[in-house]
């Protein structure tokens, strides 16, 4: 199976928030799953859909896989129960929440997963950290360095240097 492009959003307001996204990464970038590719800096924004909690830490980064939509859902959401995500509600505070942004070309539209990710467009803090690294992407016709541009990204600040993982095997390898 060849493998394709894999965009991932992650957000943290529980706890230490860089150090949870960090894991998060760590884990999703496995080598194995998903190959990392590139990661944005890691941005401080105000809490959106539910506003009375904590700020959020916030980053995007770019991979390889060959994982089915299905399979990366099932992926994500294990690497959040690794790193301690808790149910709470809806926009509620979360140790980490694991988004896929998009997966290649893929559209997805069932109960569980929508692709490319149904809010991307209306949420600064994903549009300006994926613009980071992925400014030329195009999502459903949208330029992401377009969106982001017009994004209100006035309660955005870098807090943290874009994540590395430790050793990753070489290309092909």
């Amino acid at each position: 199976m060849a493998r394709t492009e894999i965009g991932l959003g992650f957000g943290s307001n529980v706890g230490d928030k860089i150090a949870n996204i960090e894991a998060a990464m760590a884990r999703a970038f496995d080598g194995v799953n998903i190959r990392f590719l590139a990661a944005s800096s890691v941005w401080r924004s105000a809490p959106w859909g539910y506003v009375d909690q904590d700020w959020f830490a916030n980053a995007c980064a770019v991979g390889e896989t060959e994982l089915s939509p299905e399979q990366a859902l099932a992926f994500t959401q294990s690497v959040e129960q690794e790193v301690g995500r808790h149910k709470t509600f809806r926009w509620g505070p979360r140790e980490i929440d694991v988004d896929i942004l998009y997966l290649g070309g893929s559209k997805v539209a069932t109960q569980k997963l929508i692709v490319p990710h149904k809010e991307m467009f209306n949420r600064a803090f994903v549009l300006t950290p994926l613009a980071e690294i992925r400014p030329d992407l195009v999502l459903d016709d949208v330029a992401i360095r377009d969106a982001a541009a017009q994004a209100d990204a006035s309660d955005l600040e870098i807090i943290a240097e874009p994540w590395r993982p430790a050793s990753q095997p070489l290309s092909g390898a």
